[in-house]
């Protein structure tokens, strides 16, 4: 079955559909066209990457192309996605952290649009975190790890 984009936002439980529909409505005016993959929602602007938002039933994960270095309590790695130029995500439980988001999502759009965007992982940097527990979810990284019930049952399977 092909994937639709209505079809991924309604992964995300009822009270996160609407923050989906806000990411998907600003990353599109800030100029990105939007692609459906099988398990997230794509936004690029030139053919390079800015975003992709993956839907969960109990929070939405945003991988951003961003500044390795950029700190802010909705951030973390994002390792455990693999993208090369996405180094890091973030993980929104409600609504209301969306006017959190807006400037990160203005931040991503304008590094690529702007052609300064310069992280590209190499095959080495993914080599070297295979095998270890990489996933801010199963790590417990995760700004809102202990908030997901998916986290929880990751846990109790590895320990």
């Amino acid at each position: 079955m092909i994937q639709t984009k209505q079809g991924l936002i309604d992964v995300a439980g009822p009270k996160l559909r609407s923050l989906v529909s806000k990411i998907d409505t600003k990353l599109r005016a800030l100029g990105c066209l939007d692609y459906v993959k099988t398990i997230y929602i794509g936004y690029e602007i030139d053919g390079v990457m800015v975003a992709a938002v993956y839907p969960h039933p109990d929070h939405i994960e945003v991988a951003l192309a961003v500044e390795e270095s950029l700190s802010h309590e909705l951030l973390g790695p994002a390792d455990h996605l693999s993208w090369r130029t996405l180094p890091l995500s973030a993980v929104l439980t409600k609504v209301s952290e969306f006017s959190e988001l807006i400037p990160i999502l203005e931040n991503a759009a304008a590094r690529i649009g702007g052609g300064i965007h310069a992280v590209n992982r190499d095959n080495d940097y993914f080599k070297k975190r295979r095998g270890a527990n990489r996933g801010r979810s199963v790590s417990g990284k995760s700004p809102r790890a202990k908030t997901t019930k998916y986290v929880a049952k990751k846990k109790k399977k590895t320990s």
